[in-house]
């Protein structure tokens, strides 16, 4: 594992609220890491990325990745919530990256979307430094 995947299981598979997870470079659409053995296709990296481009119509439409329908729970400039049924998808936009996380019905959506959002604080700190 590379020194960013370790970051990402350490902060938020070993935690045990995140079920797959992923960082992605935003201006080239590729992916950086992900948790181990997770595999992306490049349409679902392009959904990734460009669910921020709009927001108002990602609340209505929902969100179509990697096989499954999400409801839009949430979505702004920085952050995009989304579940179906009891899973859930969460994105965190910062200066270079787009971080994700899905979690599963075992898992607490709070904490899951905590451990999500602190990690994407930490990049956002890195960046301005």
């Amino acid at each position: 594992m590379n020194q960013i995947q370790v970051l990402l299981h350490t902060a938020l598979i070993d935690s045990g609220h995140i079920e797959k997870c992923g960082l992605l470079i935003r201006d080239t659409s590729e992916i950086k890491t992900t948790s181990v053995g997770y595999k992306l296709e490049q349409s679902d990296v392009d959904t990734l990325v460009n669910a921020f481009n709009q927001p108002t119509a990602l609340r209505k439409k929902g969100l179509y990745f990697n096989e499954v329908y999400y409801t839009c729970i949430r979505a702004d400039n920085e952050s995009i919530y989304a579940k179906e049924n009891n899973r859930g998808l969460i994105l965190i936009k910062t200066k270079v990256y787009i971080l994700f996380g899905t979690f599963n019905d075992r898992m607490n959506p709070a904490i899951a979307i905590e451990a999500i959002e602190k990690l994407g604080d930490y990049f956002k700190a890195k960046e301005q430094q």
